[in-house]
C-alpha cells in the first residue's frame, strides 16, 4: 500500500488533463485548512504575526454580567452573618461553581471568599464605630466563627486588630 503524498510532491500525471478547474480547488482547500487552523488558534498568528496571548486578551470578554454581579452582591449582603457558599452564589449567577469562580475573580479582582471576608470586615467596622458592643458579639453578628477568626481576618485586611482600630477611630472622631 502506498502512503499519501503531499500536494507539493504529487506528480502532475496523477491529475487528469481534462480538469482545469481542479487546480483552482487546491488554493481553496488551503484556505479552508487555514480557516480550520484559525479556529483551533494557531492559523491567524502564523498569517498576521500576532501573539496568541495578546489576541486572546483583546477579543475575549471577561467577568460576570451586570445582573449576575447584582444578584451575587445581594446574596452576600442579605446573609452576611450566615455561612456563605460558593456553589450557592454560583447558582444565583446561574453558572457552574468553577466557571463562576474564574469569572468572579475577573470581575472583582479577588476570590469569592476574600470578597465575603472584606464585606464582613466592612460591616464590622460600622459596628465598631457605632456602638459599644463586645468584639465577640460583633464577630458573631458579622458571620465570623469566633473572635479569633474575626481578629485574624480583620488584621489581614486592615493591618491592625479590631480593638486598636476602634480606639483609633474613636480618637479621630473626638479630634475632628
Amino acid at each position: 500500500m502506498q502512503r499519501a503524498q503531499s500536494l507539493s510532491t504529487m506528480r502532475p500525471a496523477v491529475m487528469p488533463a481534462n480538469a482545469p478547474g481542479l487546480m483552482t480547488l487546491v488554493p481553496t482547500a488551503r484556505a479552508r485548512l487555514d480557516l480550520r487552523l484559525d479556529v483551533f488558534g494557531d492559523g491567524r498568528e502564523r498569517q498576521t504575526g500576532q501573539d496568541p496571548s495578546v489576541r486572546a486578551q483583546g477579543e475575549r470578554w471577561t467577568g460576570l454580567l451586570l445582573w449576575q454581579v447584582k444578584r451575587v452582591r445581594d446574596y452576600v449582603d442579605a446573609d452576611l452573618h450566615g455561612a456563605m457558599s460558593l456553589s450557592v452564589a454560583a447558582a444565583h449567577a446561574r453558572l457552574s461553581p468553577g466557571y463562576f469562580s474564574r469569572r468572579f475573580r475577573q470581575s472583582f479582582g479577588v476570590t469569592f471568599s476574600r470578597f465575603v471576608a472584606a464585606r464582613r470586615v466592612e460591616r464590622a467596622r460600622g459596628l465598631l464605630v457605632g456602638g459599644a458592643s463586645k468584639l465577640c458579639e460583633i464577630a458573631l453578628a458579622c458571620g465570623f466563627a469566633d473572635q479569633a477568626h474575626f481578629t485574624r481576618t480583620f488584621g489581614n485586611l486592615m493591618g491592625c486588630t479590631p480593638g486598636r482600630w476602634r480606639r483609633q477611630a474613636a480618637t479621630s472622631r473626638l479630634s475632628a
